[in-house]
């Protein structure tokens, strides 16, 4: 556990001692410097790994690279000490990504690559416990289920969620075996699921966002068999959203409630300017309305127990 510690404030309250505090200073220093030494190591590897891939620019040099990172990554993890953490975390986050992006490119972005990656990032976080790869397993299916983000030149940066009624369905199950299984454990493999829950209801509830200004569509075999209207979408988030930000508040589910609030916010103001238009009168209301539920936010949130 990690604590800040203001030594100059203490010692002037007499609650440590100055030899306390400058042996306290000293730790701190050799923290800060080990920290630098891991970051300038990273980088230095990341370099390395980006020099080799734009040398032998193909997916199975990528796929082997990543690998390999993530590998080394995977030994420091285990051999070395806590001091080496940060540069083990860097090595296999970015083999992870090096790697997943090689067995992409390789399955041409179809659903089978995406579950493939999400398979091994699933198993690479209950390895070496990291949260992050947990968050990105679960990102792996939803790219099989057709979200998708890019970039373009004239229009910037874009989400995309072509079948949101089938992204919903798959990231709710998800988020509810996730939840289910963390009941089960306990410590960090119970974390993992969580996190892993909780980027499923964040994926879930960008699909209803997409659904509660477009709609959805499905078609099978070249026909039509699922045509659902913005507002079924929106009606739906709200009457889901209001049900599970009440239950979270009962319940004392502080993240669960502040995820309730910050969607139901967007789900607001997204159908208020769709419908509204931008104007000064409809962005005054807004703003007060924002105000507002800013301070019923942070008010229940003081209630809540930690």
């Amino acid at each position: 556990m990690k604590v800040v510690l203001d030594l100059d404030a203490l010692v002037a309250a007499g609650s440590l001692s100055p030899d306390e505090a400058e042996r306290l200073a000293g730790l701190g220093k050799r923290a800060t410097g080990t920290l630098a030494f891991n970051l300038l190591v990273g980088f230095g590897v990341m370099a390395v790994a980006a020099g080799a891939l734009a040398l032998v620019p193909a997916p199975s040099s990528a796929i082997a690279i990543g690998f390999l990172l993530a590998l080394v990554g995977a030994g420091i993890d285990r051999a070395a000490g806590e001091d080496w953490n940060v540069l083990a975390q860097i090595c296999i986050v970015v083999g992870a990504l090096i790697g997943g992006g090689g067995v992409l490119t390789a399955g041409d972005f179809a659903s089978g690559a995406f579950l493939t990656v999400a398979l091994f990032y699933a198993v690479g976080a209950g390895v070496v416990r990291n949260a992050l790869l947990a968050g990105l397993a679960v990102l792996g299916v939803s790219g099989a289920v057709g979200a998708e983000t890019g970039y373009m030149a004239s229009d910037g940066y874009a989400a995309a969620l072509p079948e949101s009624s089938v992204a919903i369905v798959v990231m709710v199950l998800l988020a509810g075996v996730l939840a289910l299984l963390g009941r089960a454990f306990r410590d960090e493999a119970a974390r993992l699921l969580g996190i892993g829950a909780a980027t499923a209801l964040v994926v879930a509830n960008f699909g209803f966002w997409v659904g509660s200004l477009w709609g959805d569509q499905l078609w099978i075999g070249g026909d039509l068999i699922l045509d659902l209207p913005a507002e079924i979408f929106a009606l739906a988030w709200a009457v889901l959203l209001i049900a599970t930000g009440v239950q979270a508040a009962r319940m004392g589910a502080r993240w669960t409630l502040n995820c309730a609030a910050v969607f139901g916010a967007v789900h607001l103001f997204s159908q208020w300017f769709d419908r509204l238009e931008a104007s000064p009168e409809s962005v005054l209301a807004a703003g007060i309305v924002a105000l507002c539920l800013a301070l019923g936010l942070a008010f229940v949130n003081r209630r809540l127990p930690g």
